[in-house]
């Protein structure tokens, strides 16, 4: 017993606190990474907003040159210049060398008009390195602030004719670009750029503002150096808007498992990235299209989370160490007076009732020690119980065998009335007889708890007819329109008491008979007949004060709904609380009884 005792302690000890060591950890694991999950995208939610908000101030400052008539004037002279000194042969789309219209002071009074005026749009965004604007014919002006004019600038410029022309007149991001300056310095920018339209609605020039991505930097620096990981800027084809390791910037990423499983507009989800497990947090710019994505380490995430675990198996091993020296030293203390008493018992066992067990307090094992002694106490007295108890016993044998013979002579006294009737040529009286005694067996006899619907049936017909007999054949049974399963299953005894409550509580004198109609359907797992009759129905109290003794004891004097009870108590037993009877009655319009039977 030590030993089982033993083994349900250790259970009982290191089950709990293993699953509790355990539990806890993973939960402040899980809270860790929630409550990541939660800083992350509240931070790249504003970071979204701050880009957003960029992006729409860059586009704000793209519309401004539509609007200064000294631009728009000035665009107009230099397309009517290049206009005149264009070569007819040449492809005016293409951008121009114009080094032999250096001299040309017209040209340069036009170009430092257009520069003087779009000077100022220069200065109104931090991160805008260059302003250029272009004309028609493809040649720029521009204005710098740090740096120089982006060597590919020929290269990029019918590209971006082609998305301005086609957004007629409504700006278009464009994502980062690789460009080098004057001096072969490498940098990344994005650029808004947009159609100038007249005020004749003609398209006179084209404006392109280039910001760096020193700009986006700005805001991602804190967050990967708060959550140790890395952020990545994608635009909805899946260029590369920005990238803290600078590995895949300008770049487009096709068949990028993060960009594979970062589906709809925010999310998180767990991953690989270079071999390594991390926890990816998206949010998508419903402005720019632009998708971030922070990935986080995972093993940044559960550093703090390892140290509690350790922490926590190593108090939680202690506790257990000393919770088991504890346990062992009390089931022994305990176990000490239980053996005195097994063996006390084994020698009841062997028919010595003289023994007793010496109780020395009133805890719990003084109270089983009592106990003990009194079980024996009563076990002394108990023999002349049992004896007068057997001898009961055999009385009461002998009145049930008695009580067998009196169903018997019913039969033959019946058998022997119906045999005189029919001597005497009575035949409605033998007919009665022989019902009677049918009913009579079908009612009393043993053996048949269970029977069929037909002999059911059959039973409830007979009594009907014996009715008929007494009431000049008013009662008329229905039974049901479809074609029943005559062997099914049913408890017996369960229409007769019914009708027969109906007959003799609902019966209408001043109508010509009564019509019992018997329906049937199947509902879900049950069995569904009810019984109506078109008598006199009741009242609601009489109603009310029915369906209440329905579930209780019969009551002294009560003379309605004892049949009715019976059955309703009977089903209750065999199938359960959720099966039984039902009544439902209206004065003057008869009684309807509802029985729920399961299928089985």
């Amino acid at each position: 017993m030590e030993f089982k005792l033993s083994i349900v302690f250790l259970v009982l000890i290191l089950l709990p606190m293993g699953g509790l060591s355990y539990l806890s950890s993973e939960r402040y694991q899980r809270s860790i990474e929630n409550n990541t999950v939660t800083y992350v995208s509240q931070v790249s939610d504003m970071m979204i907003s701050k880009l957003d908000d960029y992006t729409e101030d860059m586009k704000k400052i793209s519309i401004i040159p539509s609007y200064v008539d000294n631009i728009i004037d000035n665009l107009k002279l230099s397309n009517d210049y290049y206009e005149k000194a264009a070569d007819p042969e040449a492809d005016v789309n293409e951008p121009t060398s114009f080094s032999r219209n250096a001299e040309d002071y017209a040209l340069v009074g036009i170009g430092e008009k257009i520069r003087d005026s779009i000077y100022f749009l220069n200065t109104i965004k931090q991160g805008t390195n260059t302003i250029y604007l272009f004309d028609n014919y493809g040649h720029p002006y521009s204005v710098v602030r740090g740096g120089g004019v982006r060597s590919d600038l020929y290269d990029a410029y019918p590209k971006w004719k082609e998305l301005a022309s086609k957004a007629h007149g409504r700006p278009v991001l464009v994502s980062t670009q690789e460009v080098a300056g004057p001096n072969r310095s490498e940098q990344f920018v994005f650029t808004v750029v947009r159609a100038i339209i007249g005020p004749s609605y003609e398209q006179i020039g084209m404006f392109a503002v280039d910001a760096n991505i020193s700009v986006i930097a700005k805001f991602v620096e804190d967050l990967d150096r708060d959550t140790r990981g890395t952020t990545l800027i994608v635009d909805d084809a899946g260029a590369v808007v920005f990238d803290s390791e600078k590995k895949y910037l300008g770049q487009v990423l096709k068949e990028n498992e993060l960009l594979e499983k970062a589906t709809g507009l925010e999310g998180s989800f767990h991953g690989e990235l270079n071999g390594e497990p991390v926890l990816t947090i998206y949010r998508q710019s419903s402005v720019t299209g632009w998708k971030i994505l922070i990935t986080i380490p995972e093993h940044e995430l559960t550093k703090e989370a390892l140290k509690t675990r350790k922490i926590t198996e190593l108090t939680a091993i202690l506790i257990i160490g000393f919770a088991l020296i504890i346990s062992l030293v009390l089931i022994f203390t305990l176990t000490r007076p239980l053996r005195r008493l097994v063996r006390l018992m084994k020698q009841v066992q062997n028919g010595n009732l003289d023994v007793v067990f010496p109780v020395r307090g009133q805890d719990e094992i003084g109270m089983v020690g009592n106990a003990f002694n009194r079980m024996i106490m009563r076990v002394k007295t108990s023999m002349e119980d049992v004896a007068i108890a057997a001898h009961r016993t055999r009385v009461a044998e002998i009145e049930a065998l008695q009580q067998q013979i009196n169903p018997h002579f019913i039969y033959n006294t019946l058998e022997a009335m119906r045999m005189t009737a029919v001597m005497n040529d009575d035949a409605e009286v033998s007919d009665m007889a022989l019902i009677l005694g049918k009913l009579l067996r079908y009612s009393i006899g043993s053996g048949m708890e269970t029977v069929t619907l037909k002999k059911e049936l059959e039973h409830l017909d007979m009594y009907v007819q014996l009715l008929n007999f007494r009431y000049a054949e008013p009662f008329r049974l229905i039974y049901p329109e479809q074609s029943l399963d005559e062997e099914m299953p049913m408890m017996k005894l369960l229409f007769q008491p019914i009708v027969e409550n109906s007959v003799y509580h609902g019966l209408d004198e001043s109508k010509q008979g009564m019509d019992i109609r018997i329906a049937y359907e199947m509902k879900g797992p049950d069995h569904i007949f009810t019984i109506e009759d078109n008598g006199k129905g009741m009242s609601e109290d009489v109603l009310q004060r029915l369906r209440s003794q329905l579930d209780g004891p019969a009551q002294p004097g009560q003379e309605r709904g004892i049949g009715l009870r019976n059955v309703n108590e009977r089903l209750k037993l065999r199938y359960g609380e959720a099966y039984g009877i039902s009544v439902d009655s209206r004065q003057g319009n008869g009684t309807k009884v509802t029985i729920r039977i399961p299928l089985r």
